[in-house]
């Protein structure tokens, strides 16, 4: 099945083969997909990660709407690590996400896609759905990570508040003498 799915490809290494997809092949024959990814081959995750130990899960499937537009269900399920912005140690997060794809082969049909779907772009019926999926992590991933506050070992202080001067006026009093019309 791998070999005649990438027929007509341009020139490129094995490993680039198993990212690329057709996805209209993958509707046509209501398929799925599964891959299993290390962390460490998405590179453009290497600065936002604690570190690149870990698996990546995709579960694609391919199918047909109502309307005949090519959709690719997309369920990825990672377990990163993170760094803690307070404490500075490693915390795991997981990912589970589900996207619908629909295919689209202009950038002009993406306007016309209902918010349910995200758009596909393909370029000569392919698509690198590795680098989809790569967009789809970053996405995911908090933009400030934290332990929960009980977990975390720092104590956090804010400084203390000086006591009231209870002589000291009220500034809003002066407002009570004035007369509002409703």
């Amino acid at each position: 099945m791998r070999d005649t799915e990438h027929a007509g490809l341009p020139q490129m290494n094995e490993l680039q083969q198993k990212t690329f997809i057709q996805p209209r092949k993958l509707a046509n024959k209501n398929g799925e997909l599964r891959y299993n990814w290390k962390v460490e081959n998405f590179k453009r995750l290497d600065g936002l990660l604690y570190s690149n130990d870990g698996d990546i899960n995709i579960h694609l499937t391919g199918k047909y709407d109502d309307r005949q537009r090519c959709l690719i269900d997309a369920h990825i399920t990672a377990n990163v690590r993170l760094e803690c912005q307070t404490s500075f140690e490693a915390i795991d997060y997981q990912i589970d996400s589900a996207i619908t794809y629909c295919t689209v082969t202009s950038e002009e049909q993406i306007n016309d896609l209902e918010d349910e779907y995200e758009a596909l772009l393909l370029d000569e019926g392919h698509v690198d759905i590795q680098q989809v999926i790569e967009d789809e992590l970053i996405l995911a991933i908090p933009i400030i990570a934290n332990k929960a506050s009980d977990e975390v070992q720092v104590e956090m202080s804010y400084g203390e508040l000086p006591p009231e001067d209870e002589n000291k006026k009220n500034p809003f009093t002066v407002l009570k003498g004035l007369d509002i019309k409703k």
